[in-house]
Protein backbone atom coordinates (compact mmCIF):
# COMPACT_ATOMS: atom_id res chain seq x y z
CA UNK A 1 0.00 0.00 0.00
CA UNK A 2 1.35 3.19 -0.86
CA UNK A 3 1.90 6.45 1.20
CA UNK A 4 0.02 9.03 0.06
CA UNK A 5 1.73 11.47 2.70
CA UNK A 6 3.00 15.34 0.85
CA UNK A 7 1.56 13.81 -2.88
CA UNK A 8 -0.33 16.80 -4.83
CA UNK A 9 -3.31 16.13 -5.72
CA UNK A 10 -5.52 18.34 -8.19
CA UNK A 11 -9.44 18.07 -7.20
CA UNK A 12 -11.97 19.75 -9.46
CA UNK A 13 -15.58 20.13 -7.99
CA UNK A 14 -13.52 20.45 -4.52
CA UNK A 15 -16.48 21.91 -3.07
CA UNK A 16 -19.45 19.72 -3.62
CA UNK A 17 -20.93 16.81 -1.60
CA UNK A 18 -18.69 13.94 -2.88
CA UNK A 19 -15.32 16.60 -3.53
CA UNK A 20 -14.90 17.52 0.01
CA UNK A 21 -15.48 14.42 1.50
CA UNK A 22 -12.90 13.38 -1.06
CA UNK A 23 -10.48 16.27 -0.25
CA UNK A 24 -11.35 15.95 3.51
CA UNK A 25 -9.91 12.37 3.49
CA UNK A 26 -7.23 13.08 1.47
CA UNK A 27 -6.22 15.91 3.75
CA UNK A 28 -6.10 13.44 6.86
CA UNK A 29 -3.52 11.58 4.39
CA UNK A 30 -1.08 14.52 4.52
CA UNK A 31 -1.93 15.55 0.49
CA UNK A 32 -1.37 18.48 -0.81
CA UNK A 33 -4.60 19.87 -2.06
CA UNK A 34 -5.30 22.33 -5.06
CA UNK A 35 -8.86 22.70 -4.48
CA UNK A 36 -10.81 24.10 -7.60
CA UNK A 37 -14.47 23.91 -8.40
CA UNK A 38 -16.83 27.34 -9.29
CA UNK A 39 -18.62 27.75 -5.79
CA UNK A 40 -16.36 30.53 -3.85
CA UNK A 41 -17.95 30.79 -0.82
CA UNK A 42 -18.24 26.71 -0.19
CA UNK A 43 -14.64 26.39 -1.32
CA UNK A 44 -13.03 29.13 0.17
CA UNK A 45 -14.96 27.85 3.32
CA UNK A 46 -13.23 23.81 2.78
CA UNK A 47 -10.22 25.48 2.07
CA UNK A 48 -9.96 27.52 5.01
CA UNK A 49 -10.88 24.15 7.15
CA UNK A 50 -8.35 21.70 5.62
CA UNK A 51 -5.53 24.05 5.49
CA UNK A 52 -4.70 23.14 9.15
CA UNK A 53 -3.87 19.67 8.21
CA UNK A 54 -2.13 20.50 4.72
CA UNK A 55 -0.85 22.71 2.36
CA UNK A 56 -3.61 24.38 0.48
CA UNK A 57 -4.28 26.57 -2.80
CA UNK A 58 -7.79 27.09 -4.20
CA UNK A 59 -9.10 28.68 -6.92
CA UNK A 60 -12.97 29.03 -8.32
CA UNK A 61 -12.13 27.63 -11.87
CA UNK A 62 -14.45 27.10 -15.14
CA UNK A 63 -13.66 24.01 -16.34
CA UNK A 64 -14.76 24.41 -19.99
CA UNK A 65 -12.22 27.44 -20.13
CA UNK A 66 -9.12 26.22 -21.38
CA UNK A 67 -7.21 29.62 -20.12
CA UNK A 68 -8.63 29.11 -16.58
CA UNK A 69 -7.50 25.62 -16.45
CA UNK A 70 -3.78 25.66 -17.57
CA UNK A 71 -3.35 28.24 -15.38
CA UNK A 72 -4.58 26.68 -12.74
CA UNK A 73 -2.72 23.18 -12.89
CA UNK A 74 0.64 26.05 -13.39
CA UNK A 75 -0.59 27.47 -9.80
CA UNK A 76 -0.63 24.47 -8.48
CA UNK A 77 2.78 23.09 -9.39
CA UNK A 78 4.19 26.31 -8.30
CA UNK A 79 2.73 26.17 -5.20
CA UNK A 80 2.41 22.91 -4.07
CA UNK A 81 5.09 21.05 -6.46
CA UNK A 82 5.16 18.56 -9.05
CA UNK A 83 1.27 16.59 -9.19
CA UNK A 84 0.76 13.37 -8.79
CA UNK A 85 -2.52 13.02 -8.64
CA UNK A 86 -5.75 14.68 -10.60
CA UNK A 87 -9.54 13.56 -9.32
CA UNK A 88 -11.71 14.67 -11.90
CA UNK A 89 -15.14 15.64 -9.99
CA UNK A 90 -16.82 18.53 -11.96
CA UNK A 91 -19.99 17.26 -13.42
CA UNK A 92 -23.59 18.21 -13.44
CA UNK A 93 -27.15 16.70 -14.80
CA UNK A 94 -29.51 18.83 -15.99
CA UNK A 95 -33.02 16.68 -15.76
CA UNK A 96 -35.45 16.79 -18.59
CA UNK A 97 -37.08 15.38 -21.63
CA UNK A 98 -35.23 15.65 -24.44
CA UNK A 99 -38.15 17.80 -26.18
CA UNK A 100 -37.42 20.49 -23.71
CA UNK A 101 -33.57 20.67 -23.68
CA UNK A 102 -32.41 23.55 -24.67
CA UNK A 103 -29.35 23.26 -26.87
CA UNK A 104 -27.84 25.40 -24.34
CA UNK A 105 -28.69 22.55 -21.53
CA UNK A 106 -26.95 19.79 -23.83
CA UNK A 107 -23.74 22.02 -24.31
CA UNK A 108 -23.57 22.66 -20.36
CA UNK A 109 -23.79 18.79 -19.41
CA UNK A 110 -21.14 17.50 -22.14
CA UNK A 111 -18.77 20.62 -21.48
CA UNK A 112 -18.85 20.15 -17.52
CA UNK A 113 -18.60 16.36 -17.42
CA UNK A 114 -16.35 15.83 -20.95
CA UNK A 115 -14.74 18.96 -21.84
CA UNK A 116 -13.70 19.55 -18.39
CA UNK A 117 -12.21 16.22 -17.87
CA UNK A 118 -10.19 16.56 -21.08
CA UNK A 119 -9.00 19.95 -20.01
CA UNK A 120 -7.92 19.13 -16.49
CA UNK A 121 -6.52 15.44 -18.26
CA UNK A 122 -4.16 17.35 -20.76
CA UNK A 123 -3.07 20.35 -18.69
CA UNK A 124 -1.89 17.28 -15.62
CA UNK A 125 -0.21 15.06 -18.17
CA UNK A 126 1.88 18.25 -19.35
CA UNK A 127 3.13 18.98 -16.18
CA UNK A 128 3.37 15.83 -14.68
CA UNK A 129 6.85 14.22 -14.23
CA UNK A 130 6.80 10.81 -16.29
CA UNK A 131 9.92 9.27 -13.90
CA UNK A 132 7.48 9.59 -10.45
CA UNK A 133 4.38 9.04 -12.50
CA UNK A 134 1.16 10.02 -11.51
CA UNK A 135 -2.83 8.83 -11.45
CA UNK A 136 -5.64 10.58 -12.89
CA UNK A 137 -9.29 9.46 -11.52
CA UNK A 138 -12.40 10.47 -13.09
CA UNK A 139 -16.05 10.26 -11.28
CA UNK A 140 -18.25 8.22 -14.26
CA UNK A 141 -21.56 6.59 -13.28
CA UNK A 142 -23.26 3.52 -13.60
CA UNK A 143 -25.79 5.99 -15.68
CA UNK A 144 -22.79 5.37 -18.41
CA UNK A 145 -23.91 1.91 -18.10
CA UNK A 146 -27.54 1.71 -17.78
CA UNK A 147 -30.22 4.20 -19.66
CA UNK A 148 -31.98 6.43 -17.46
CA UNK A 149 -34.92 8.23 -18.69
CA UNK A 150 -34.85 11.10 -16.42
CA UNK A 151 -31.30 12.18 -17.70
CA UNK A 152 -30.43 10.92 -20.54
CA UNK A 153 -27.55 13.30 -21.91
CA UNK A 154 -25.90 12.98 -18.48
CA UNK A 155 -26.04 9.29 -19.03
CA UNK A 156 -24.77 10.17 -22.70
CA UNK A 157 -22.04 12.42 -20.77
CA UNK A 158 -20.84 9.92 -18.47
CA UNK A 159 -20.39 7.57 -20.74
CA UNK A 160 -17.97 9.77 -22.70
CA UNK A 161 -16.03 10.36 -19.85
CA UNK A 162 -15.52 6.22 -19.93
CA UNK A 163 -14.52 6.20 -22.73
CA UNK A 164 -12.48 9.40 -22.89
CA UNK A 165 -10.56 7.67 -19.91
CA UNK A 166 -10.21 4.17 -21.71
CA UNK A 167 -8.45 6.34 -24.04
CA UNK A 168 -6.49 8.03 -21.72
CA UNK A 169 -5.25 4.99 -20.26
CA UNK A 170 -3.45 3.80 -22.89
CA UNK A 171 -2.23 7.05 -24.33
CA UNK A 172 -0.92 8.40 -20.45
CA UNK A 173 0.96 5.09 -20.13
CA UNK A 174 3.96 7.53 -22.14
CA UNK A 175 4.00 9.85 -18.78
CA UNK A 176 3.69 7.38 -16.74
CA UNK A 177 0.42 7.80 -15.64
CA UNK A 178 -2.53 5.16 -15.04
CA UNK A 179 -6.48 5.82 -15.30
CA UNK A 180 -9.25 5.06 -13.73
CA UNK A 181 -13.25 5.67 -14.13
CA UNK A 182 -15.15 5.48 -11.21
CA UNK A 183 -18.53 4.63 -12.00
CA UNK A 184 -20.55 4.81 -8.61
CA UNK A 185 -23.99 4.48 -8.29
CA UNK A 186 -26.43 7.03 -7.15
CA UNK A 187 -24.78 8.81 -4.09
CA UNK A 188 -26.30 10.87 -0.86
CA UNK A 189 -25.15 14.14 -2.07
CA UNK A 190 -26.62 17.64 -2.56
CA UNK A 191 -26.58 16.47 -6.55
CA UNK A 192 -30.02 15.94 -6.28
CA UNK A 193 -31.22 18.79 -5.62
CA UNK A 194 -35.40 18.29 -4.61
CA UNK A 195 -35.34 15.65 -6.85
CA UNK A 196 -37.61 12.66 -5.15
CA UNK A 197 -35.75 10.37 -4.02
CA UNK A 198 -34.58 7.40 -1.11
CA UNK A 199 -31.83 8.92 0.01
CA UNK A 200 -31.77 5.89 2.49
CA UNK A 201 -31.14 3.68 -0.11
CA UNK A 202 -28.13 5.22 -2.08
CA UNK A 203 -24.34 5.39 -1.55
CA UNK A 204 -22.92 7.54 0.74
CA UNK A 205 -19.90 10.22 -0.25
CA UNK A 206 -17.72 7.96 2.19
CA UNK A 207 -18.32 4.81 0.23
CA UNK A 208 -16.76 6.44 -3.28
CA UNK A 209 -14.39 8.11 -1.01
CA UNK A 210 -12.89 4.81 0.32
CA UNK A 211 -13.08 3.21 -3.49
CA UNK A 212 -11.17 5.93 -4.34
CA UNK A 213 -8.61 5.99 -1.63
CA UNK A 214 -8.30 2.28 -2.30
CA UNK A 215 -7.47 2.73 -5.99
CA UNK A 216 -4.75 5.99 -4.81
CA UNK A 217 -2.95 3.45 -2.71
CA UNK A 218 -2.06 0.81 -5.04
CA UNK A 219 1.30 0.10 -6.10
CA UNK A 220 2.90 1.25 -9.12
CA UNK A 221 2.29 -2.12 -10.81
CA UNK A 222 -1.87 -2.52 -10.04
CA UNK A 223 -4.07 -0.37 -12.56
CA UNK A 224 -7.79 -0.16 -12.66
CA UNK A 225 -9.08 0.77 -15.88
CA UNK A 226 -12.81 1.10 -14.58
CA UNK A 227 -14.82 -0.30 -11.27
CA UNK A 228 -18.12 -0.41 -11.18
CA UNK A 229 -20.11 -0.16 -8.13
CA UNK A 230 -23.54 0.70 -6.35
CA UNK A 231 -25.42 0.53 -3.34
CA UNK A 232 -27.17 -3.01 -2.84
CA UNK A 233 -30.22 -1.53 -2.14
CA UNK A 234 -30.50 -0.06 -5.55
CA UNK A 235 -29.32 -2.76 -7.66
Amino acid sequence: MKDLKNKVAIITGASGGMGRVISEMLADKGVKLALYSNDAPALEELAKALSAKTEVVYKVVDVCCECEVKAAVEEAAAKLGTPEILLNLAGLSIPAKIWDMSVEAYMTTMDVNVKGTFLFSKHFANAVNPEVGGQVISIGSMAAKRANGNAPLYCTAKAAVNMLSAGMAIQFKEKNVRVTTLNPGGADTPFWGDRPIKRENLLKATDVAEVMEFVLTRESRVAFSEINFESFFMM
